[in-house]
C-alpha cells in the first residue's frame, strides 16, 4: 500500500468502462511540511493522505455505473472485502457472535465509511 499527501481533498474518476479509480482512506494532516532546504521550503499546508495500491495512494475498483451511489458504495465495500469473504463474515457473526464481534464491528464500520465516501463522491 502506497501513501500520497495531496494539497486538496480527492475523490474518484472514471478509470474505464468497468473501473472507478479512487482516494480512499483519508487521513488530513495539519500543517503539512513538503521536504526542502533554506529559502525553497514551502509554506505548511493542510494535506489530504490517501492510502491504496496504486503508486499515487488510489484504489482502482470494479464499478458498471460511476454515477449509481449503489455500485460506488459497493465497489468501495469491495476494495477491502470480496462477495466471498462478506457472505463467511455474516455466516461466523451469526453462528457465533461473540467469538467474531471484533470482524463484524470491522466489516461494518468499513460499509459505514463506503457509504459516507460514495454518498460524498457522488455530491
Amino acid at each position: 500500500m502506497t501513501k500520497y499527501v495531496y494539497p486538496q481533498k480527492m475523490s474518484f474518476n472514471k478509470y474505464d468502462d468497468n473501473h472507478i479509480i479512487g482516494f480512499l482512506n483519508e487521513k488530513v494532516i495539519e500543517n503539512y511540511q513538503l521536504e526542502g532546504d533554506g529559502d525553497n521550503k514551502p509554506e505548511p499546508y493542510t494535506g489530504y493522505q490517501y492510502e491504496g495500491p496504486e503508486s499515487d495512494g488510489s484504489t482502482i475498483m470494479e464499478c458498471k455505473d460511476p454515477t449509481s451511489r449503489d455500485d460506488v458504495i459497493n465497489a468501495i465495500i469491495r476494495s477491502k472485502y470480496s462477495e466471498t469473504e462478506e457472505f463467511a463474515i455474516q455466516r461466523h457473526y451469526a453462528n457465533d457472535s461473540e467469538t467474531y464481534a471484533e470482524e463484524w464491528k470491522a466489516y461494518n464500520e468499513w460499509c459505514e465509511y463506503a457509504k459516507t465516501t460514495g454518498t460524498s463522491w457522488l455530491s
